[in-house]
């Protein structure tokens, strides 16, 4: 799983992980060459930037925290800054400037800023026993064909609420609500859209009694919600439940 980096090379690892270039849609490379193919220890690397066609190579630099351009005087020139966060006074703007000038540098990239990468959990030695199952559950999510996107939604808050119930027909609800497609769908076909983590192998929710549901007690609801958000975000690109309408199912 994925946690806020606590240094440089942590950075670098989440920059460079699977869940890093989904969201960023970059790629490291290798190091930088000089004319005669000779590694250079400054800038750190060179990526692929893959946000817009035609894909360009650039010269990057990490910083775990950034504060000003003096941080930056000995690694050169380079195309993009990336970094964790930045320390106050100074502004991602105003960084920026200072390292136009002294570097060349073109973009600042502060991940902490990222919604994406924000919501990550802070480092901590986690229990292996959490982990078990997690797996399934990004099987079970990216087999699912139709109505992908708001069945992951519902996935998400349930596994936010959980351990408290919900209402079946406040999830369809919700869903028809939210998403033009599932309110086109025949009112008795709208309850399949969530009802099928009932139906997966294995299953993700399982019934209380009418009406009342749960996510499994036999997978961590906490790993599962970073892996269906980390979903919502690189597979659809699209945004998790807010905090209101997780707030209106936690009330129920």
């Amino acid at each position: 799983m994925y946690f806020q980096p606590v240094d440089e090379m942590a950075l670098r690892h989440l920059f460079s992980s699977s869940f890093g270039e989904d969201v960023l849609r970059m790629s490291y490379l290798g190091p930088v060459l000089n004319a005669s193919g000779q590694r250079q220890e400054s800038p750190d690397c060179l990526i692929l930037d893959k946000r817009a066609y035609p894909w360009k190579v650039l010269r990057c630099e990490f910083k775990y925290e950034a504060y000003d351009k003096s941080q930056f005087a000995d690694n050169g020139q380079f195309d993009i800054a990336i970094m964790w966060k930045i320390r106050y006074p100074v502004t991602k703007e105003s960084l920026l400037e200072q390292l136009r000038v002294q570097n060349g540098c073109q973009e600042v990239v502060i991940l902490s800023n990222e919604a994406a990468f924000s919501h990550l959990e802070e480092y901590h030695v986690p229990d292996s026993s959490e982990y078990n199952g997690i797996d399934k559950v990004e099987k079970v999510l990216l087999n699912i064909t139709k109505n992908a996107y708001p069945t992951a939604y519902a996935a998400y808050i349930v596994t936010a609420i959980y351990p408290d119930v919900f209402k079946m027909d406040k999830m369809v609800n919700v869903l028809a609500n939210r998403f033009p497609e599932v309110k086109g769908m025949h009112p008795k076909g709208r309850t399949n859209v969530v009802s099928k983590l009932l139906q997966t192998k294995p299953p993700l929710i399982r019934c209380l009694y009418w009406q009342h549901y749960i996510w499994t007690s036999d997978i961590s609801a906490r790993e599962a919600l970073k892996v269906i958000e980390q979903l919502i975000r690189t597979r659809f690109r699209r945004e998790v439940p807010d905090s209101e309408t997780i707030s209106a199912f936690k009330r129920a």
